[in-house]
């Protein structure tokens, strides 16, 4: 409906340029054939149904498949501190995690719900300021016990969260949330929000939420639920601007 609604649009543009054109006298045939042809050509783009066509001169334009291709997340393995945990004064753990970074990659830190007295708000804090430094977008994602996704944050969220020592009553709250297991107790923590993504879904159905959801990038998960990995508006939009770059010749 939205691509027909589109040609007819343009299609009655064209019908008063044609009579404008012929009317006055402003140009040929050819152009008025060209103004009669361009609906049909919008049609087929919005709709899907043309992939590529050309026009003289070397005019062209490009209608790509990459809005429609599964999204390609940064791998929990390269992108997440997983397994990293945040050990209590454990600083030499994070040494060991700055170094092994790599330059340019999107960062989160994953916190595990049900561990008790493992997690240390300072230390917390100390690794989102570490990890930072790299991505400065970083996100923080809680798990379950069972390796499940529950939420996340912005990383810089968290840390002025832990760090407010005007109000030590959400840093306790937060810290009591996390050695429980209540995956509905973290989404109650301010900044901290269930939104995620299926793993299968397409680079535009990505991109949609993103845009519904006020965000930047979104959480993977599997069908069982585990978190595979980070998705980015940036690196979705980039793929869709290559795909429609022209070859060279």
């Amino acid at each position: 409906m939205l691509a027909t609604a589109i040609a007819a649009a343009v299609l009655l543009i064209g019908i008063v340029l044609a009579y404008g054109i012929k009317r006055f006298s402003l140009g040929d045939s050819v152009t008025l054939i060209a103004l009669m042809i361009i609906p049909l050509l919008a049609y087929g783009v919005v709709s899907g149904d043309i992939s590529e066509f050309t026009g003289p001169g070397g005019w062209g334009a490009k209608f790509r498949e990459e809005a429609k291709k599964t999204i390609d997340p940064i791998p929990i393995s390269s992108s997440i501190v997983e397994g990293e945990f945040v050990a209590k004064g454990d600083f030499v753990q994070l040494e060991n995690v700055d170094r092994n970074l790599a330059p340019g990659k999107p960062v989160s830190m994953t916190l595990q719900l049900g561990r008790g007295d493992y997690y240390q708000a300072p230390v917390i804090a100390e690794y989102i300021r570490v990890l930072s430094q790299h991505d400065p977008d970083m996100s923080v994602v809680v798990i379950d016990p069972a390796g499940k996704y529950v939420a996340s944050a912005k990383g810089s969220v968290v840390l002025a969260l832990l760090t407010d020592n005007r109000n030590s009553e959400q840093i306790s709250r937060l810290m009591a949330v996390l050695r429980g297991s209540d995956p509905a107790a973290i989404r109650t923590v301010g900044g901290f929000s269930d939104k995620s993504i299926a793993d299968t879904a397409s680079n535009v159905d990505a991109l949609q939420k993103m845009q519904s959801e006020n965000t930047a990038r979104l959480v993977a998960i599997t069908a069982a639920g585990v978190p595979e990995g980070i998705v980015l508006r940036d690196m979705i939009v980039t793929r869709l601007l290559v795909e429609l770059a022209p070859e060279d010749k």
